[in-house]
């Protein structure tokens, strides 16, 4: 039913016809009500000059039998010490098990242009499709984003905040959406998620640490210290 998806522009097109518009002028006005919540957790270092960030949804109440059909992420308003990122390939994405077979491996930056901020996840890759079906208001994880910050020169203190609210671009929604099929229906709407969790929020904050010596180079400092203290004690007798 769907074809892959390269861009947000194909997705309008390949949605017509299946769009439920949430009643006469919804969308027309503005965007139906959000039946996802969607946060980063808290940011972690991993190995290297990196950190992770999960990508966590969760539904409503008035969502649970609905079937997620497809995502669309932009880390567009993405930032290091303020300033936005440009360089999105910098940021890798690994889909949770249950959601691997919905991504088609292509990176941030690797999109067409003005486009280099987003990817994909749509339940119509496999063949049948594989909807998610949202089962009760638990949160469950779609996958990990990791920043490669090496040779960026940034110094201990310095800030990179990964974005995923997404951006304007003159449709009813923003560029991070999600297309949900209400239980019962045929029909699919395109959601803004909503970022109210206590678990995270749109935007994950990682401080550059201070650099921690390496155990051998910290032992051999201990041992190095040691030896001085040693001499100073004789000389001092």
């Amino acid at each position: 039913m769907f074809h892959r998806l390269l861009d947000r522009r194909s997705v309008w097109s390949s949605l017509i016809g299946v769009v439920a518009f949430c009643g006469f002028g919804c969308w027309s006005v503005q965007p139906c009500p959000a039946e996802i919540v969607a946060y980063l957790t808290p940011s972690r270092a991993a190995t290297g000059e990196r950190f992770e960030t999960d990508l966590v949804f969760s539904g409503t109440a008035d969502a649970v039998g609905d079937l997620v059909e497809w995502i669309n992420l932009d880390i567009v308003k993405s930032t290091i010490n303020a300033v936005p990122l440009t360089d999105y390939g910098r940021v890798r994405f690994d889909a949770a098990a249950r959601f691997a077979s919905w991504f088609d491996g292509r990176q941030f930056g690797t999109g067409s242009a003005g486009f280099e901020s987003q990817i994909v996840l749509e339940s119509f890759l496999p063949n049948p499709p594989v909807p998610f079906e949202i089962t009760s208001t638990d949160a469950f994880e779609i996958g990990t984003l990791t920043f490669d910050y090496s040779g960026l020169g940034l110094q201990p203190g310095d800030t990179i905040s990964l974005d995923i609210f997404g951006g304007s671009d003159g449709s009813p929604t923003r560029t991070t959406s999600v297309a949900i099929r209400p239980s019962g229906t045929s029909l699919t709407t395109l959601v803004n998620p909503a970022y109210t969790s206590a678990s995270g929020s749109e935007r994950s904050t990682f401080t550059i640490p201070t650099a921690i010596p390496e155990p051998s180079a910290a032992l051999f400092l201990s041992l190095t210290l040691l030896g001085v203290g040693m001499r100073r004690r004789r000389r001092g007798g």
